[in-house]
């Protein structure tokens, strides 16, 4: 059985592909929506833009978990 040390590591182990996965998607739909509407770089920019503020907000929310989610998972584990 894995120790808790290792199951906390486990939790962060995909922050990087959530955050590379929020801005290319961002990046993605920004470029798609320009081609549409012919208005090269606008929406790529507000695409990267979205998609990295979506990016750091979920790693913020990993790091930083709710008091009440904290207080949740501490009872679990006292369990």
């Amino acid at each position: 059985m894995a120790s808790s040390k290792e199951t906390k590591i486990s939790a962060y182990l995909d922050l990087g592909l959530q955050f590379a996965v929020a801005v290319g998607l961002g990046v993605g739909v920004g470029y798609f929506a320009d081609e549409k509407l012919k208005t090269f770089p606008l929406f790529l920019l507000l695409g990267l833009l979205l998609g990295a503020t979506s990016g750091f907000l979920n790693i913020y929310r990993a790091v930083f978990p709710y008091k009440g989610q904290k207080q949740k998972e501490e009872k679990k584990d006292e369990e």
